[in-house]
C-alpha cells in the first residue's frame, strides 16, 4: 500500500512532464520562503504524526511534511525512481503548493514540476483539488488538473478517516474522524 503511495508521486511527475508539451506559457511560483529538508525533520514529522493518531490531531510544519514526504520517497523505492525532493509550502485558507524536484536529467531544460490547489476534507477523506502545475514555463490547467487531482486523491485515500483540515503560513493542522 505504502509503496502504490510512493509511485503514484512518481507517476504523477511522468504524466505532468508528458502533457506540459503543447501547454500555454507561464509560471506556478512557489512562495519565497525556504523550507528545509532534513532526516531529524522527517523524524518529527513522524513522531508528530503517530501523536496525533493517539490524540485526534495533529500538525505538521513545511519542514515536516516536506522532510517526512522525501524521506518516505527516499527509503520506500529505489534508486532508479526519478524524484529527488518533495517540498510542501502551506498558506491561510487550505492553500497547498508542492514542488516536485527530479534528479538530474529526468526534465529536460529544468528539474522542478510545480502544483498548486486547495487541501480539503470530503466525506471524511483528505483531498487536494489541484488548480495548476508547471515545469520550464510551461502551464497546465483545467481538465487535466482533475486527472492529476484524482491520482494523488486516490493514494490518500488510504490514510484514515479525517474530520477537518486548516493551513496557516507555515503549517497544517488535520483533526482526525472518530475521536
Amino acid at each position: 500500500m505504502l509503496n502504490r503511495r510512493i509511485w503514484v508521486v512518481a507517476l504523477i511527475a511522468v504524466l505532468l512532464m508528458s502533457s506540459l508539451a503543447g501547454c500555454a506559457m507561464g509560471d506556478v511560483a512557489a512562495p519565497a520562503r525556504s523550507v528545509p529538508i532534513s532526516v531529524d525533520a522527517a523524524l518529527e514529522g513522524q513522531n508528530a504524526g503517530l501523536m496525533g493518531l493517539m490524540s485526534g490531531s495533529v500538525t505538521w510544519s513545511e519542514s515536516q511534511l516536506s522532510s517526512f514526504l522525501t524521506e518516505l520517497l527516499r527509503q520506500n523505492t529505489g534508486p532508479n525512481q526519478p524524484v529527488d525532493s518533495i517540498t510542501v509550502w502551506l498558506e491561510p485558507g487550505n492553500l497547498v503548493h508542492a514542488r516536485i524536484a527530479l534528479k538530474d536529467g529526468v526534465l529536460l531544460g529544468g528539474r522542478n514540476i510545480d502544483v498548486m490547489g486547495r487541501i480539503m476534507v470530503q466525506n471524511g477523506q483528505l483531498m487536494v483539488d489541484l488548480t495548476d502545475a508547471g515545469a520550464n514555463g510551461m502551464m497546465v490547467s483545467g481538465p487535466l488538473m482533475g486527472l492529476v487531482s484524482s491520482y494523488i486523491n486516490n493514494a490518500l485515500a488510504g490514510f484514515g478517516l479525517a474530520a477537518d483540515v486548516t493551513t496557516e503560513e507555515g503549517s497544517i493542522t488535520i483533526s482526525m474522524g472518530g475521536m
